[in-house]
C-alpha cells in the first residue's frame, strides 16, 4: 500500500525536527504529501503576563476635571499582547514550509487552538499515517500528549507511528520487529506496516507467550503470516520467546519481564529500526487498570513504534 497523505505533529522541540525528517523520508519514497499540524495545547511557550496598570501621581484640581471628562468617554479595556504560543506556532509553520519547499514536496500546515486530541483525530481520518511524538516524562504537558496518542489510536482508525522523545531516527523499515499474536489487532498492525517496510527488508514476527516453546519440527506461530510477507518481497521469518518470569507461579518472587520489555529487548538484540504492535488488545478500561503492552510501550519505547487498533 502506498502512502499518499502523512499527518505529522509539529512543535518547538528538537524531536519535532526528527519526526518531520522521517515524514520527509516516507514522503519521498511514496510520493506522498505531508500535513503538518501544530496544536496550541501541546506547546510549552508560556502566555505573556498581563501588563500592569500604571496609576498616575495624585491629581490637582485641573487633573480631576480632566479625569471627569475622560470618565464620560467609553471605557477602553487594554487588549492583551499577542500570545507567545501563536507567535511560536507561526515560526514553526515558516520552518515547515521552508523545509517542504527545499525538499520539493507538497505539504500543508495548520495550527489548532483547543483540545489537541480532537484536532488530530479529525485530521487523521483523512490521512494514511499519523506521526506523533512520545511524551517526554519531564514535560509538564506529557499527560496531554499521552492522551492524544491514545485517542488518535482508538478513535481515528489510522495507524500511528510514535517517535521516541530521545534519539535520531532518519529512516525506518529496513529491519522490522512485529509483535505477533493470533488477534485482530496484530493482523491489522502487520498489514499497516507493509507501507513502511522497504522491499527486500527483514521482518521478524515475534510471538511472546508463557511457554513452553513450540516443539521442534512444528510450525512456529506467525509462520503463515511470514509467508504472506514474503509474497510482498520481504525477508520475513517467525520467532518466539518466553520472557523471564512471565507466567511463573505466584510463589516465585523474582521480577518478571513484561511483554513490552521483551519486545524492546528483542528489538535491541536484532538492531530493529521499527517495532510494530497491535494497540489496545483489551478494552481501554482494562488497560487503565492493568497497564498493558500499549501503555508500557508508550512509556518505555526506545525505537519508533507503529501502533494500530
Amino acid at each position: 500500500m502506498a502512502l499518499k497523505d502523512i499527518l505529522v505533529a509539529l512543535d518547538a522541540s528538537e524531536q519535532s525536527d526528527t519526526r518531520l525528517a522521517l515524514a520527509l523520508s516516507l514522503a519521498r519514497r511514496h510520493g506522498a504529501g505531508i500535513a503538518g499540524l501544530c496544536a496550541d495545547g501541546l506547546l510549552n511557550a508560556p502566555e505573556p503576563a498581563a501588563q500592569p496598570r500604571i496609576y498616575p501621581a495624585p491629581l490637582g484640581l485641573q487633573g480631576m476635571a480632566d479625569l471627569a471628562t475622560a470618565a464620560a468617554a467609553p471605557l477602553l479595556i487594554p487588549r492583551p499582547a499577542p500570545s507567545n504560543r501563536a507567535e511560536l506556532a507561526e515560526q514553526i509553520g515558516e520552518g515547515f514550509h521552508e523545509t517542504i519547499t527545499h525538499a520539493s514536496l507538497r505539504g500543508t500546515y495548520e495550527t489548532e487552538i483547543g483540545p489537541p486530541a480532537a484536532a488530530f483525530v479529525r485530521r487523521a481520518r483523512a490521512a494514511d499515517l499519523v506521526i506523533l511524538g512520545q511524551p517526554d516524562p519531564d514535560d509538564p504537558l506529557a499527560p496531554v500528549a499521552r492522551a492524544t496518542i491514545e485517542d488518535v489510536l482508538l478513535m481515528s482508525g489510522r495507524p500511528v507511528l510514535v517517535i521516541p522523545y530521545a534519539g535520531r531516527f532518519p529512516a525506518t523499515g529496513r529491519n522490522v520487529l512485529i509483535g505477533w499474536s493470533e488477534t485482530r489487532e496484530a493482523a491489522r498492525a502487520a498489514h499497516d506496516a507493509l507501507a513502511l517496510i522497504e522491499p527486500g527488508a527483514k521482518a521478524t514476527l515475534l510471538s511472546i507467550h508463557p511457554g513452553p516453546l513450540t516443539p521442534e519440527g512444528s510450525e512456529l506461530p506467525g509462520a503463515e503470516a511470514a509467508r504472506h510477507f514474503a509474497r510482498h518481497g520481504i525477508d520475513a521469518k517467525p520467532a518466539e520467546t518466553i520472557p523471564e518470569g512471565l507466567g511463573a507461579p505466584s510463589y516465585i518472587t523474582r521480577p518478571s519481564t513484561t511483554e513490552a520489555e521483551a519486545l524492546l529487548n528483542y528489538a535491541s538484540d536484532i538492531n530493529a529500526d521499527l517495532l510494530v504492535v497491535g494497540g489496545y488488545g483489551h478494552s481501554r478500561a482494562r488497560e487503565l487498570i492493568l497497564g498493558g503492552i500499549t501503555r508500557s510501550l508508550i512509556h518505555t519505547m526506545t525505537l519508533p513504534v507503529l501502533l494500530s487498533h
